[in-house]
């Protein structure tokens, strides 16, 4: 079973990115380029449907390695696969003719829905087992909530993509033995995104993006591949073990609904205060903003992973000590930034004012 994986996994890397360069061709003869606002940092035009080759690579291979294998359930994954898809086209849509919030959610709720009437939704917390109705509710808040969180934080080359790419290849080992038909969708996504990174890495910048129909297909499966009802390994410590893997995307989301809500401004309107924005106003470059978060992903993943293998309470210990790192990382950069903005402003109305600046 092990050789027909790893088969199918280069075949996923490997088509993801040898369309990258035709949806490139494509976007250019139609003018389909990703719209610059306050939140995005690149100039020009860059096409902007690169997740078109992630999600049709991963679903032509998964498909054929379903169809042919005898130990993988096509039945498993089809509400993935299904909804997973939904997202997608309504996420090209999207990318097209830049539809109303109003609309995206409602495809988030029919795919969140499809999902957890089949099984994927958290089923206990901490080992307490709340009434059916309670745990679906939150499911669904999570993952509509998990979905935009990945959609936001796509602002950077390569930062989406690689917070993808870690979290499904840590699940994709945690589910494996479990449930193998969702640990090898994890490792296919994984491959197609790094297919897709090969032109997305900002080296020196990148050719093409994701655009929404990636970002928010990512975020989906993401969100939703943990929750079946098979993975019964890390079903006592899964809510805590999921918000550490996408700390980095939801703190990023919570506190831009909180700084939007606190200036009186619309929730989705884009603004130039995400941690990669900060990050790069502190000094560091495009580059070294993408090393400082991977490693940082890259611990958290590896302390998930370990949680797994050790006894419960101090695998809680082990998270609760990752997730209060991550708060205290997000904490100091947000007022070292702030730092950073109040000197440039008092150096601009000093300079406004005719006086010169102390050295």
């Amino acid at each position: 079973m092990l050789f027909p994986i790893l088969i199918s996994v280069l075949c996923s890397f490997l088509l993801s990115a040898v369309m990258i360069p035709l949806i490139i061709k494509f976007c250019r003869a139609y003018s389909l380029y990703d719209s610059v606002n306050a939140r995005k940092i690149h100039s020009g035009n860059i096409p902007r449907l690169g997740g078109i080759a992630i999600v049709v690579s991963f679903i032509l291979v998964a498909c054929i390695l379903f169809i042919k294998s005898d130990t993988l359930s096509a039945i498993n994954v089809f509400p993935l696969l299904l909804s997973g898809s939904l997202i997608f086209v309504f996420g090209i849509l999207d990318d097209i003719f830049e539809l109303r919030a109003i609309y995206k959610l409602m495809v988030q709720l029919l795919a969140s829905a499809i999902v957890v009437c089949n099984g994927f939704y958290f089923k206990q917390f901490f080992g307490i087992v709340p009434p059916c109705w309670f745990s679906k509710a939150v499911t669904f808040f999570w993952i509509v909530g998990i979905i935009n969180a990945y959609n936001l934080i796509d602002g950077l080359d390569g930062l989406c993509g690689t917070l993808v790419v870690t979290s499904l290849i840590t699940f994709g080992m945690m589910l494996y033995g479990e449930y193998n038909e969702g640990a090898v969708i994890c490792f296919l996504i994984a491959a197609s995104v790094c297919g897709f990174l090969v032109w997305n890495l900002p080296l020196p910048s990148a050719k093409i993006f994701m655009g929404d129909n990636g970002s928010q297909f990512l975020g989906f499966m993401v969100s939703t591949i943990p929750l079946y009802s098979a993975a019964t390994k890390i079903e006592f410590s899964k809510p805590l073990l999921l918000l550490l893997i996408v700390a980095f995307p939801m703190l990023d989301m919570i506190a831009s609904i909180w700084r939007r809500l606190r200036d009186h401004r619309p929730i989705m309107s884009p603004d130039r205060f995400h941690l990669h924005h900060k990050l790069l106003n502190v000094g560091f470059s495009k580059r070294q903003v993408l090393c400082v978060i991977l490693a940082i992903q890259l611990e958290i993943c590896a302390s998930a992973f370990i949680s797994t293998l050790i006894e419960k309470k101090s695998s809680i210990a082990l998270l609760g000590i990752s997730y209060s790192f991550m708060l205290a990382f997000f904490t100091v950069i947000h007022y070292a930034n702030r730092a950073v903005l109040r000197k440039i402003r008092l150096e601009n109305e000093m300079r406004n004012s005719g006086k010169v600046p102390k050295l």
